[in-house]
């Protein structure tokens, strides 16, 4: 048996052991996911997914927003498990897909993930093997945990939007970051894509003056100043491999929040590790607190952009809600992180 907080791992031959035969799961294919990966291995995917499940149902996303759509018809039509098959853009319109108001569409509907994607984030959180047999069986036999989902209202081009994130979200040089990575070529994965994006969008953006107000464990707060970044973590992973959320879980009703100040671009450079081993908040100028709710607007004249799963979807002013223990989520956890520690 795995360790707590280690990838659960399957010493069997692919498609070996009973199948799922009392959950209907539906499958929804970014086809683009991983650089086409996803859509390359449709063939492969039905034959593990008929090892895993005996009642199963695939669909392919023809665009953007697609998954949204299907998300909605699977929770309507019933399934037991919806999965995203793709990165955390799938996933995160999987999300918006299962929830409507402040509620799952269909509170039965438990969503999980078959990583495909270039960063695939996610995954690191819900302990999900990358292995695609692997990720299945976790699908069929995992932990079902309720878990958090946050909400946000955030400024676009034709009004106020509403969406919902189940990774991490923020704004500044986070939002530049994946408007960046989102127009590279994606085909040396996430780390080394999101890693330039990161390196340029430092190098390139310019703080701004930003109010946040925000309710923690002790009450109303309030922080102003000049800002790079801001990261709204409700799982651990972003960025592709940026460890921003360390020590908080899905189920424990706050976000972990991380501010970081303005430094020169070479401390910058010499700090940047620190985004990915878990130590950020030893980064200069970097803040951390725990939130259930935050908003933010911006004093300065130019706009920043927010990142949602990865997703580029709007500007400041933004609010952020937290949903405690909304969405059922199935995950490779060997034990609960809630009951078991972290």
């Amino acid at each position: 048996m795995s360790q707590l907080g280690r990838p659960t791992t399957f010493p069997r031959d692919a498609g070996s052991g009973s199948r799922n035969k009392s959950e209907k799961i539906c499958l929804i294919l970014n086809p683009r996911a991983g650089a086409g990966r996803a859509g390359a291995r449709l063939d492969e995917l039905k034959l593990a997914v008929d090892r895993a499940f005996e009642q199963w149902e695939v669909h392919t996303t023809q665009g953007p927003g697609h998954a949204v759509e299907l998300a909605r018809t699977a929770a309507d039509a019933g399934f037991s498990l919806v999965a995203a098959v793709g990165g955390d853009g799938t996933a995160h319109e999987v999300i918006n897909g299962l929830m409507e108001g402040d509620f799952p569409r269909n509170p039965r509907a438990t969503f999980s993930l078959i990583p495909f994607g270039t960063g695939s984030d996610l995954q690191k959180t819900l302990r999900i093997p990358k292995s695609l047999p692997e990720s299945l069986w976790m699908a069929a036999t995992g932990i079902t945990l309720p878990t958090d989902v946050g909400r946000v209202t955030l400024d676009t081009e034709a009004g106020p939007k509403t969406e919902y994130f189940i990774n991490v979200a923020g704004f500044g040089t986070n939002g530049e970051v994946v408007r960046r990575a989102n127009q590279m070529d994606k085909s040396w994965g996430g780390q080394v894509t999101f890693f330039r994006a990161t390196v340029g969008a430092a190098f390139a953006y310019t703080p701004q003056q930003i109010e946040i107000t925000y309710e923690g464990p002790d009450g109303p707060g309030t922080w102003t100043g000049a800002l790079t970044s801001c990261f709204v973590a409700n799982a651990a992973y972003c960025g592709g491999g940026m460890w921003v959320g360390k020590g908080g879980t899905m189920q424990d009703g706050w976000f972990d929040v991380i501010l970081l100040e303005p430094s020169p671009f070479v401390l910058q450079l010499a700090e940047v590790r620190r985004l990915y081993d878990g130590t950020v908040l030893k980064m200069r100028g970097a803040h951390g607190f725990r939130a259930r709710s935050l908003k933010a607007r911006c004093l300065g004249a130019d706009p920043v952009y927010i990142d949602l799963d990865g997703e580029a979807p709007g500007r400041l002013p933004v609010q952020f809600e937290l949903l405690p223990s909304v969405l059922p989520v199935r995950g490779g956890w060997v034990h609960s992180p809630v009951t078991a520690g972290r």
